[in-house]
């Protein structure tokens, strides 16, 4: 029976010999790529064959130049003859697919009959390699002009491409170097993206630049991982990460490209319709992953290669739709997208042989995904182009609405102090048209407000002439003593100018310091002294005062930013220090609070406004029952929001005008002394930095104003 099979054995290779063109090694230094004539191949559906029975079986001819095949659980054998006509017997046979599972070489030993192997398997330790390269690299020994079958066996869960090239090690090394090389630039481009959007993305927080780096990072671990690479560099020791790696590199690539997408052209906003399929692949991916990791390898891999392969041309749908629609960024992003998924037909119809096997198709995912990362790249960049253009042309309007503000400001100013003069002159004449006064003043309510802020400036005038009276005046004081000093010591310093040497120069000096002691030198000297120093505290008063004054208008801060309520209140009640009653206390209990983002002059308006009304409120019930008034200022902060509390023990406020108090126009002074805007003022300010003001008060018993600001501008 033995003898019969390798009767048929040797008659099947004679007839193979002839039908199928060997590998000439003609030259040591070249690489030799085992093609369609050189090749053929058989399926082995169970993986069971042995190398005696395959070595009978007739094999087919290879319809491309690599045979390539789908996904399967088969196992398939290749069959080449390698003729050696150089000096060199020692050849590498390298398989380049690096993603097989597992090749075994045979070849025929010296023993007729018998075969001897080699395996390699991406199930053993990377050590366990003779090369150090992450293809797999067999040892072959052809003698010179010597005739050698090789036969294959592979085996892949992921789609099977058989690429062999046969050489001389040194040939085969130059080869790899070049590839390694490739890569190695392709990385390093990858990388750079990577570090300059992370750069962009701290600078400006903004997710399209994160979702970006996730992406760019996931699509190089999976050039990586086609390559070979992370088995050669990231796991080499742990073989069993590539069952894993063959899936999970996938999912988290597709999951990075989509949440991108999904962020990039802001389908939240632009289209919840795509905005959920985004979501629908999201979950396909998820599905691929719990197959995975059930340990379900194989059909993990189907799932997320066919959920690929429909997200793919789903997001090229919503990029056409948009680009269509005008949409920013949607046009680059489908340039990019639309040149990757042509490297990816281009790499599939290299692996089904439509396409011949060479560098330029080898390299198309790296080529397309490298020229999709620069692009998603400059697009990114152009969004911060956009954002500062909208900044520049938001700086513009403002600045048009100001000086528009300013000149309405200026009319309504001139109306104001009309309509103001003829409801009073109104007024006087007759009760009758008092309804008619009414409507006008309702339909003046924003001219009303700006003479609201003028009641406060006189207010704060008359408070800051009182307060800088007193420097002035202490400057202006120590002027004239300061001249007749002065006049003293340039008249002894005339005298020493005059002085003639040629007459009698002691005498000269007596007389000289009998003046300095008739004039007291040593006083007018200390008197200086003094008056300088008065001077310079005068006007280091007047400077503390505009100080305070600029602090509390804060003028060149018309913007939202961050300010301290401590430094406000502190300014405020400098500015307000001359209203303050003659028996009066002030207590400040201020805490140790945060910076707050808000306008702050107008919240020192509310300040103004609230400390003000409390002082009014303190005098009127001194002015019936006397008394020590007390106003207490707290300030704390809880739960990132900041609290301040202005309390009085004047008058009280009843529980009927409590319920009114914020209403525009509502007031309790007399006639001509107040608006009614002030306090509804003070809750427009508070509501626009979604903030919160509560009055507590028993009529008779003073009042407490509780003002809560957030930390953080919620525009």
């Amino acid at each position: 029976m033995r003898i019969y099979l390798l009767l048929i054995y040797f008659l099947h290779a004679g007839i193979s010999l002839y039908a199928q063109t060997p590998v000439k090694i003609n030259d040591e230094g070249a690489l030799y790529s085992v093609v369609k004539d050189h090749i053929q191949y058989i399926e082995d559906k169970t993986g069971r064959l042995s190398i005696n029975e395959v070595a009978v079986s007739p094999f087919l001819k290879s319809p491309s130049d690599v045979p390539g095949f789908f996904v399967s659980s088969s196992s398939f054998w290749v069959k080449f003859i390698v003729q050696n006509n150089t000096e060199d017997p020692h050849l590498v046979i390298n398989l380049e697919h690096a993603t097989i599972d597992d090749a075994v070489l045979y070849y025929q030993s010296e023993a007729p009959g018998r075969f001897d192997s080699i395996m390699l398997s991406e199930a053993q330790p990377f050590s366990n390699r003779k090369y150090n390269y992450q293809t797999y690299m067999f040892d072959a020994q052809v003698k010179k002009g010597e005739q050698k079958t090789f036969f294959i066996k592979v085996r892949a869960s992921e789609q099977l491409l058989i690429p062999i090239t046969v050489s001389h090690v040194e040939r085969t090394f130059e080869k790899i170097a070049t590839n390694d090389l490739i890569f190695g630039l392709y990385i390093g481009l990858i990388l750079v993206m990577v570090l300059y959007n992370l750069f962009l993305y701290f600078s400006t927080r903004e997710n399209s630049y994160f979702y970006y780096v996730l992406y760019m990072v996931f699509v190089g671990v999976t050039q990586a991982q086609l390559q070979g690479y992370t088995f050669r560099f990231l796991w080499p020791d742990t073989p069993a990460m590539n069952n894993y790696a063959a899936f999970l590199v996938p999912f988290f690539n597709g999951i990075a490209a989509l949440e991108f997408i999904r962020n990039f052209l802001n389908l939240r906003s632009v289209s919840r319709r795509f905005n959920r399929g985004i979501f629908l692949f999201e979950g396909f991916y998820c599905i691929s992953l719990v197959l995975g990791l059930l340990g379900m390898f194989r059909g993990a891999q189907i799932a997320v290669q066919l959920t690929a392969f429909c997200a793919a041309f789903y997001v090229l749908g919503i990029c056409s739709f948009l680009a269509v629609k005008q949409i920013h960024g949607a046009k680059t992003l489908l340039i990019a997208w639309s040149i990757f998924l042509c490297s990816v037909i281009v790499f599939v119809l290299r692996n089904v042989g439509v396409l011949p096997y060479n560098y330029l198709t080898f390299y198309a995912l790296q080529i397309g995904s490298a020229v999709e990362a620069v692009l998603l790249s400059l697009a990114l960049a152009d969004r911060i182009n956009t954002y500062r253009r909208n900044q520049e042309l938001a700086r513009k309007e403002a600045l048009r609405v100001s000086l528009e503000n300013e000149r309405l400001v200026k009319d309504q100013n001139i109306i104001l102090e009309q309509q103001v003069h003829e409801r009073t002159q109104e007024l006087e004449d007759a009760n009758d048209n008092l309804n008619h006064t009414l409507s006008q003043l309702k339909n003046a309510q924003s001219q009303l407000v700006e003479s609201e802020k003028m009641v406060s400036l006189g207010q704060l005038t008359a408070g800051i002439a009182h307060e800088i009276n007193n420097p002035i005046n202490f400057v202006t004081s120590n002027i004239k003593p300061l001249e007749l000093d002065v006049s003293d010591l340039l008249s002894v310093i005339k005298k020493y100018e005059e002085i003639d040497v040629s007459k009698n120069v002691e005498d000269q000096f007596r007389e000289i310091d009998s003046y300095k002691k008739q004039i007291d030198i040593d006083y007018i000297n200390e008197e200086i002294k003094t008056l300088l120093t008065g001077i310079k505290d005068g006007a280091h008063r007047t400077a503390e005062i505009v100080s305070n004054l600029k602090n509390f208008a804060r003028i060149d801060e018309a913007n939202i930013k961050y300010a301290n309520l401590n430094d406000g209140l502190q300014s405020t009640l400098m500015l307000v220090k001359n209203s303050f009653p003659t028996d009066f206390v002030l207590n400040k209990e201020f805490g140790n609070i945060p910076d707050i983002e808000c306008t702050p002059g107008k919240i020192n308006q509310v300040f103004m406004n609230i400390i003000t009304n409390g002082l009014q409120s303190i005098i009127e019930r001194q002015s019936t029952v006397p008394g020590t008034g007390v106003l207490t200022i707290r300030t704390s902060s809880e739960d990132g929001h900041v609290k301040v509390s202005i309390r009085d023990n004047g008058t009280g406020i009843k529980d009927s005008v409590r319920e009114k108090i914020f209403e525009p126009f509502y007031t309790t002074k007399p006639v001509g002394q107040g608006t009614g805007l002030g306090m509804s003022i003070v809750k427009g300010i508070i509501d626009s930095h979604n903030g919160t003001i509560e009055v507590i008060s028993n009529f008779g018993d003073g009042a407490e104003f509780i003002i809560t600001l957030p930390v953080k501008y919620l525009a």
